[in-house]
């Protein structure tokens, strides 16, 4: 019997590693503040793939447990699609009515160097800018990408009314594919002297565009940065392939390369639906299609 337990043992500690445990968000060894922790991702070594998936819960006394990927606050990991949510600050701008400010913000910058597997989403991100006298420009470390938005209005615009950036006291833009760094800036083209007594601040930030609503108050949910990663970031699927004991995909996957540079991602096939990172358990076959 003892040697059936210590089988047992070893057969469920194999089955963590690879992924097999739940992330149900009570589970304190998989989930953080409510956020459920997929592998490869973990918060302790044994559950991570590897040391660059190992993420912080912060537990600080007195406050709700964060999950974080360096200082920023983690809403959601999708391995359907390789994706991470995480929470940025606003940016914003304000004057009085002689023109003088009142209250702006610095320069965002995004910075993903320190962390190989993750890009900038080039389908998700938007640029969002909110105001009548408003607008913002960005840029990557390397300058080989700018651009930014204009969003002007002569009137009052209610926002609380809108659930789509029309252009009208609004304007958005996308960013492209593979960037790893993003500097915002935010600026005025008349210190809101036509517009202060409506107008007297304006704002930009980076939006899901899945889930953006310019309406919305929650800058939880408004101020969201979406964000690529790969399991392995410096091969692609023909060379990771060739190391069976390190290629990352499970049964029933596919194997994509990241669009932009080295690096590939895992995905379910068609007909199938779990965790492709789960070697074993991952892929199950969709009998209801």
């Amino acid at each position: 019997m003892k040697v059936v337990h210590r089988l047992l043992l070893v057969a469920v500690t194999c089955w963590l590693r690879e992924g097999g445990a739940p992330t149900v968000a009570g589970d304190p060894a998989h989930a953080c503040g409510g956020v459920p922790v997929p592998y490869p991702f973990g918060l302790k070594p044994q559950y991570a793939s590897s040391e660059e998936f190992l993420l912080n819960c912060n537990t600080s006394e007195g406050s709700r447990p964060r999950l974080l990927l360096g200082n920023n606050t983690i809403h959601k990991i999708s391995v359907g699609d390789s994706t991470m949510v995480v929470s940025q600050p606003e940016l914003y701008d304000c004057y009085d009515k002689d023109g003088n400010s009142t209250n702006s913000s610095s320069d965002l910058f995004i910075d993903l160097t320190p962390f190989p597997q993750y890009r900038l989403s080039g389908t998700r991100n938007n640029l969002i800018v909110l105001g009548c006298d408003i607008y913002a420009l960005m840029t990557d470390e390397g300058g080989t990408f700018r651009s930014g938005c204009i969003s002007y209005c002569n009137n009052s615009v209610d926002l609380a009314k809108e659930t789509t950036c029309s252009g009208l006291g609004c304007c958005q833009t996308s960013i492209p594919k593979g960037l790893k760094t993003l500097r915002l800036g935010i600026f005025s083209f008349d210190r809101h002297a036509l517009v202060w007594q409506f107008n007297p601040c304006g704002v930009a930030f980076m939006g899901d565009r899945n889930s953006s609503n310019i309406s919305n108050s929650d800058l939880d949910k408004r101020a969201d940065l979406v964000l690529d990663w790969m399991i392995g970031w410096d091969v692609t699927c023909a060379q990771a392939v060739l190391n069976r004991s390190s290629y990352a995909c499970g049964n029933n996957t596919d194997c994509n390369d990241y669009p932009v540079g080295p690096g590939y991602r895992c995905f379910c096939k068609a007909g199938y639906e779990g965790n492709p990172y789960n070697r074993f358990h991952g892929c199950q076959g969709n009998y209801y299609m």
